[in-house]
């Protein structure tokens, strides 16, 4: 008989025995894709899918980012974690689809890993590693394709909440735009603020940078607001305007007398989260929602203050910091600026000062940034309340400034150092780093710089 006609070996039925164990896996694999497609269909968090991939097996499993820290691991064992360096290392370069990689495990001993590379958006674009150590028992053809599959979806998942979480910051930075646009669309400020979940009887504080100093401005605004938020305590959010980048802070329900404090709080967040120079901030009083308008006034008419005096650190300025000298300096002359000053605070302002000008003028400094109280003055200064009271009648010989008991002076005084210190990056009217700031050579130099 020719041998090419006797089929029967080649077609001879599969035992019951085979077609059960391919009807296990098939089963098993059916199980496995349902058990992931239903978890990432149900908006879970990025380790809720990696433990629907591991509660699949009683393997240890690990991700890790590109860079090779492990992200996740699997079980309560406490099991030396695989050196992704060593069994990825020909799948940095692209050659690592899903194989088997035998590698050292750190107590010596040799074991085979099941390692899947996590692709992004593109097959160029890794996301990370997903592996699995062959510890306990031998693979099996289904842990090869849990691997494979795990991979797929957790890679998935990262593209879809990706996509997402951009979807949903483009509809803020619409809201926000709308909310600094109030009036254009005929709806009321505190209907487009619900929508992005500021509460109606929230407190904000708004926030105008300009960053056209630096050639790619401060970058993704994304990433401020998440440096930010992990600052303060609130909500932050953002758009990048023609005029530049605006913050808006939802503080939540607050005391008014509380306004102080949270302004302080946000301008510290700032200082830390902008970069060291070539942003010029402008921080607008504790506003309601309705009102988010004239908070981005505020804010703007601070950030044109600080353009009037350039420099090149980092600038966090806020209303409060300002005071009524915002408006002079906004729109007044410089020069005529300079006259208001000198006028003011007469000799304090000379350059013919001497050390003991300087500590009139700290003083002074310190007497308004504490609220014109002589006890809380000399605390800060570590000087006894009578010394406070001698150098206050002192300046009140030299330039008529009664200190003491005239608002109006108080007022003036404010004004005049707040215009001082426009330049310098710590305030010395409301922070005690500053403390020394208004020294006589740096009063000096402003003096020029102002003229």
């Amino acid at each position: 008989m020719d041998p090419t006609l006797d089929t029967a070996e080649k077609h001879r039925p599969d035992s019951y025995e085979q077609l059960t164990n391919r009807y296990e896996l098939l089963l098993g694999q059916h199980q496995i894709e349902l058990r992931l497609a239903d978890r990432l269909g149900s908006g879970c968090e990025f380790p809720e899918m990696f433990a629907a991939i591991a509660e699949s097996s009683d393997l240890p499993m690990w991700v890790f980012d590109t860079r090779g820290p492990v992200v996740l691991r699997s079980g309560d064992r406490e099991l030396d974690q695989p050196d992704i360096a060593s069994i990825c290392a020909d799948a940095r370069a692209g050659q690592l689809g899903n194989r088997f990689v035998i590698a050292p495990a750190p107590n010596g001993v040799a074991r085979r890993f099941l390692v899947r590379r996590l692709e992004g958006s593109s097959a160029d674009d890794s996301i990370g590693w997903l592996v699995m150590g062959e510890i306990g028992r031998s693979f099996r053809k289904l842990d090869q394709f849990l691997v494979d599959r795990g991979a797929v979806y957790l890679a998935r998942h990262c593209t879809l909440h990706h996509a997402m979480h951009r979807s949903i910051a483009d509809l803020t930075q619409g809201f926000v735009e709308r909310l600094l646009r109030r009036g254009e669309h005929g709806e009321s400020t505190v209907e487009d603020a619900r929508r992005i979940g500021i509460a109606p009887d929230s407190t904000c504080i708004v926030v105008a940078i300009d960053d056209s100093a630096l050639s790619r401005g401060i970058g993704d605004i994304d990433s401020l607001i998440s440096s930010l938020s992990k600052l303060i305590a609130g909500q932050v959010f953002g758009a990048r305007t023609p005029r530049g980048p605006v913050l808006i802070v939802d503080l939540g329900a607050a005391e008014r007398i509380e306004d102080s404090r949270l302004i302080e709080e946000v301008c510290r967040g700032l200082n830390s989260a902008l970069p060291d120079s070539g942003v010029q901030c402008g921080v607008s009083s504790a506003v309601e929602v309705d009102a988010i308008t004239e908070g981005y006034d505020e804010a703007l008419e601070v950030v044109a203050c600080l353009e009037r005096f350039t420099a090149d650190h980092t600038r966090v300025v806020s209303v409060r910091d300002l005071g009524p000298a915002r408006i002079l300096v906004a729109n007044g002359n410089i020069a005529a600026i300079r006259r208001y000053v000198e006028h003011t605070l007469g000799p304090l302002w000379s350059e013919q000062g001497d050390s003991d000008m300087e500590t009139l003028m700290n003083t002074l400094a310190q007497f308004s940034r504490v609220g014109h109280s002589i006890r809380r003055t000399a605390a800060a200064m570590s000087v006894h309340e009578n010394t406070v009271r001698q150098r206050l009648a002192r300046v009140r010989r030299l330039t008529g400034l009664d200190m003491l008991n005239d608002p109006f002076a108080q007022l003036s005084v404010h004004t005049a150092l707040a215009i001082i210190a426009l330049r310098n990056r710590a305030h010395p009217l409301w922070d005690t780093r500053a403390r020394g700031l208004l020294s006589r050579g740096r009063v000096r130099q402003k003096a020029v710089e102002i003229g």
